[in-house]
């Protein structure tokens, strides 16, 4: 390694913002904070590490074990690019503040005997971390005092310094005699050399830090895969828990020694920093609860070793920016009037090849809003939220609903003919597209339903599709919200001038004469007079598209603003960067937005009553429908979505001829999410937007829905695997292991 040529020393400068990221902790135990970029997230994880060095000096020595802990502040590093960020912000941030010579004391956690595109950890730790330090250090305190705190007889120069600094700070792994051997085709000697070579170091870190290997502070990155230090999936070595070194033998022939999994699990703190695109993958594994065994989960995702237990979780901070919240674009193709359309999506593959394939719409907020189900359901299904394309834009208010609902249509239909499951949710104002995909199957919105056996193959293929793992509507609208909404304004506006308690119920009730046929109460009926006329009127002129669009600047300036991302990112929510970062605000259309608000409400009578018939068509031909919503919704009835769910269950029961709701084989489901804090908050919007889990309490939401979710669609496809509808699904088979249905559950009775 030649550090001592002039193009490895670097003056490492990070800009400072006074607003510092917010620390969350997801409900699996582990610390996450997001931010808007690369240097903004390395200098957060410098921060922590600051914090966690500064408890050691003040407090943890004292109760360490051993006298090298009590001495000295251990790391581990990795090696990878991110990192590189990382000591470039403890170089500028933490030169001053930390005792670097006299306390910290690194070790490697891998070291390679040479792989093409592998950069030595060692390596990058002395160019970016060791090097700027010295001549940071030199800078403010001058080499004459540099030179006595280590221990050096003048005169020395700037490459004594460093190599002083790295012979009293690095504790390196030293292959290259097992590269000479491997160099010289002899890999028997070259694999003893490395084994021999692990055993000292291990050694060395025991003597040091006891059996355990405890470090006080691991540093690495993670890949796309989940990959986690020298621990790509699949790699035999994830089965050993016990700490220590070991030889690991790559395909490419090389030779890496690394600290194992044992070791990252023992640390204090695990501080993990990920960049780049599509990493959300991995994290998302991490995060959620899994219906496989957990060691196959490991193996197929070795940051997983990381929630093996809460008290682990706990020690494992995560540092992310914008990109590695993206995922890969997928697009479907299809025609419409015979001209070629595509339409994209954001997808999440899942781990298996032909399971469930669940389509995702969103609301008005944007297909953003989907980012916890996108990391959150479960890694065996593949996971799309379907954007809505900029065509609708060119359509008339009538058009715009079936258009999208004709997207998803094909798109379902795509999915369901290579022989997977695809389920469907939509959220808010999605519900309206649910509505017109429900009505496409019978093409006259004003007609009756026809026997199953009567619709074309086509129309038949959908509704096996949709019998096969159900519709999922989340907080879904529908004309007669409108009139709810009004209602929680009147209430919020009373609590502003007479104090009075915040009540978002709405109306007593939505819906008269349920049984029989569902007819709005008179406090919730809507007539055409509730249509939004100006708006339409106004996107109707000639200068309305660039007049909104203007907006679009103006919103998308201010969200340039580096303080402004940072501050709207201090909010309780790791996710909440979607809205601040170049996702939602940075490139929704606004003009799309008034238009679809618009179409939603330019016939509110009619939208009703086709809202009503798609509920028939549910029960017509038999398809699984879950309906979720939080109670204090201040846009969508929780009480119309309620009535709905008993109107919807005691047809089926008279349809199926059973007694009980948990007796029917076609299931109608409804959830209700409570607050956890008895007082109801003055932001009405959470409760709406629970599947974006913008604060602690949102994260529960999400949990809670995801869990919903999964339970829903994994019972119905194992009902249409029985029923041979479609192929056998591994994860749903485990799935069912592991949450037997209830009558399974009971005990036998003792006689």
């Amino acid at each position: 390694m030649d550090w001592k040529s002039p193009n490895c020393r670097r003056s490492l400068t990070l800009r400072r913002t006074r607003a510092e990221p917010a620390l969350v902790q997801e409900e699996a135990g582990i610390h996450v904070g997001i931010s808007a970029d690369l240097p903004e997230a390395a200098r957060h994880a410098a921060e922590i590490f600051h914090q966690k060095y500064q408890y050691w000096l003040s407090k943890g020595r004292f109760s360490a074990w051993g006298r090298y802990k009590r001495q000295h502040f251990t790391v581990a590093v990795g090696g990878g690019n991110t990192l590189k960020a990382q000591y470039q912000a403890l170089v500028q941030e933490h030169h001053a503040d930390i005792e670097w010579f006299k306390h910290v004391r690194i070790f490697l956690l891998e070291e390679s005997s040479g792989e093409k595109s592998w950069e030595s950890a060692e390596n990058s730790l002395v160019i970016n971390l060791i090097m700027p330090l010295a001549e940071k250090l030199l800078g403010t305190r001058g080499i004459r005092r540099i030179a006595d705190d280590l221990g050096l007889q003048a005169p020395v120069d700037m490459d004594d310094i460093i190599d002083h600094m790295i012979s009293a700070m690095v504790n390196p792994i030293n292959l290259a005699e097992s590269k000479k051997a491997l160099d010289n085709n002899n890999r028997a000697l070259a694999t003893r050399l490395a084994r021999r070579e692990a055993e000292r170091y291990q050694r060395d870190i025991q003597n040091r830090l006891g059996t355990s290997m405890a470090f006080h502070y691991i540093i690495s990155g993670i890949g796309k895969n989940g990959t986690l230090g020298a621990f790509a999936p699949y790699t035999p070595e994830l089965e050993i828990t016990e700490p220590g070194a070991i030889v690991l033998k790559q395909t490419s022939g090389a030779l890496r020694i690394a600290l194992n999994r044992g070791v990252m699990t023992n640390a204090e703190c695990i501080s993990l920093i990920v960049s780049g695109t599509h990493k959300l993958r991995a994290l998302g594994r991490f995060e959620m609860e899994e219906s496989t065994d957990f060691e196959q989960t490991v193996m197929e995702t070795p940051l997983r070793m990381l929630r093996a237990s809460r008290e682990i979780a706990e020690k494992v901070y995560i540092f992310a920016d914008e990109q590695a919240l993206h995922f890969e674009e997928t697009l479907f193709e299809y025609s419409e009037k015979g001209t070629p359309m595509l339409n994209k999506a954001e997808t999440r593959e899942g781990e298996e090849p032909e399971g469930t394939h669940i389509l995702l719409m969103h609301g008005f907020m944007g297909l953003f809003s989907f980012t916890s189900f996108l990391i959150r359901l479960p890694s065996a299904w593949t996971v799309s939220a379907l954007h809505r394309g900029s065509h609708a834009k060119t359509l008339p208010e009538a058009e715009i609903f079936p258009h999208y609902a004709r997207v998803l249509r094909k798109a379902i239909l795509k999915i369901w003919r290579q022989g997977r499951p695809v389920p469907y949710a939509g959220h808010s104002i999605a519900g309206v597209i649910s509505d017109h995909l429900l009505l496409s199957i019978i093409g006259d919105y004003d007609g009756p339903i026809p026997p199953y056996e009567e619709l074309s193959p086509e129309n038949r293929l959908l509704v096996d599709a949709l019998r096969a793992s159900g519709i999922i509507q989340l907080a879904s609208w529908a004309p007669s919200d409108g009139p709810h909404a009004g209602e929680n304004i009147k209430s919020v506006i009373s609590h502003y001038r007479n104090n009075t308690q915040l009540d978002y119920t709405g109306f007593s009730s939505t819906y008269r004469n349920k049984t029989d046929g569902l007819q709005l109460s008179d406090e919730a009926t809507v007539t055409d007079d509730d249509n939004l006329a100006a708006l339409g009127r106004f996107l109707d002129t000639p200068g309305s598209r660039p007049l909104v669009n203007a907006f679009n600047v103006l919103m998308r300036y201010l969200l340039n603003n580096r303080t402004v991302q940072q501050r709207m990112l201090n909010t309780d929510s790791p996710y909440v960067l979607r809205l601040v970062g170049n996702r939602l605000l940075k490139t929704a259309s606004f003009y799309g937005l008034a238009k679809e608000v618009n179409a939603a409400l330019h016939d509110p009578v009619e939208y009703q009553r086709r809202h009503l018939k798609a509920l028939e068509i549910i029960l017509a031909y038999d398809i699984p429908f879950l309906s979720i919503i939080h109670e204090d919704d201040f846009l969508v009835s929780a009480g119309r979505h309620r009535e709905e769910h008993n109107f919807l269950v005691s047809r089926r029961k008279q349809k199926e001829g059973v007694k009980r709701e948990s007796e029917l084989k076609v299931p109608a489901r409804y959830l209700v999410i409570r607050r956890e804090r008895q007082e109801l908050p003055v932001d009405p919007l959470n409760p709406h937007l629970m599947i974006m889990a913008t604060s602690n309490e949102g994260n529960r939401m999400a949990r809670q829905v995801t869990a919903a979710m999964t339970r829903f669609v994994n019972e119905n496809v194992a009902r249409a695997m029985a029923d041979g509808a479609v192929k056998p699904q591994a994860s749903v088979k485990k799935w069912l292991r592991d949450h037997p249905p209830a009558k399974q559950r009971r005990k036998p009775k003792v006689a």
